[in-house]
């Protein structure tokens, strides 16, 4: 019985004393990881070096808004909105059932034959008959995108570089909110 205790208290002490130096080379005995072995810390330091996160960049980024969040203007994504304030990112080559959102700045549209493109609504009179609402939003030449309340100039990130120098950019109550269009 004797022998068979100190079996059992042995083999537990083993156990114990494993575990203590797995955890010792696993540097995790005191809940800290250690420092000092470049073998581990390599990668950690790499990706402080490049923001933060060591997920791989799909590609090139540029922001088009899309209600209170943004898709990648770059890789070809695009707005729909579905609802008063429903958004989504959706490719661009996926139906939208909804209003389909390209754009959000003029320097998001290709020049024409006939000049300068701009980012432009079409809008129509609401059910109510009280508000312009957006019914379309696409790239069209710049003389096209003239008349309020018809038609507004979306101005991307709010600078004002993107509205005629008679308007400024401001936050869409009615016609495409929360985008920013020129008034």
């Amino acid at each position: 019985m004797v022998i068979e205790m100190r079996w059992r208290l042995l083999a537990a002490a083993s156990v114990c004393f494993g575990l203590a130096a797995c955890a010792n080379i696993l540097g995790i005995d005191d809940g800290v990881p250690r420092t000092g072995d470049a073998g581990f810390d390599a990668p950690f330091e790499a990706a402080a070096l490049d923001g933060g996160t060591d997920a791989k960049p799909d590609g090139p980024f540029s922001p088009l808004s899309c209600g209170n969040t943004v898709c990648n203007f770059a890789l070809g994504q695009t707005c729909c909105r579905t609802g008063a304030n429903a958004y989504a990112c959706v490719a661009s080559g996926s139906s939208c059932n909804g209003t389909s959102i390209p754009c959000d700045r003029p320097s998001q549209c290709p020049s024409t034959d006939a000049g300068a493109s701009t980012c432009c609504t079409t809008d129509v009179l609401n059910e109510a008959g009280t508000d312009y609402v957006a019914e379309s939003v696409a790239c069209m030449p710049y003389q096209a995108c003239l008349g309020i309340p018809a038609h507004y100039i979306l101005c991307g990130d709010g600078d004002g570089g993107d509205c005629p120098t008679d308007a400024g950019c401001a936050e869409s109550t009615s016609t495409l909110p929360p985008f920013l269009i020129c008034r």
